[in-house]
């Protein structure tokens, strides 16, 4: 098995725990694997997450997505995992 894909399969594991909010976040994020800050957030709002910078730092601290330069992306193990095999739903 390839390192990231045992990696990716950990994370998205964990994404089961995930409230609705924080599962439709993280959907975005796999459809826009990198997305800057404040389009992400006005993104979210207008999919219904109430508080989305409380939703993203969450996924942040959660190993989701990662905290880039104005930017948030897909943490690298789902991006190399989206990018080989396709996109996923959480």
């Amino acid at each position: 098995m390839e390192e990231y894909l045992a990696e990716a399969s950990k994370i998205l594991d964990r994404a089961r725990s995930l409230e609705p909010e924080e599962r439709l976040a993280l959907n975005y994020f796999i459809e826009n694997i990198s997305v800057g800050d404040l389009r992400a957030v006005k993104d979210l709002k207008a999919l219904g997450v109430n508080a989305p910078e409380a939703v993203v730092r969450k996924l942040v601290s959660m190993g989701f997505i990662e905290r880039g330069e104005g930017c948030y992306n897909l943490a690298k193990p789902l991006r190399n995992y989206v990018m080989r095999r396709g996109k996923i739903r959480v």
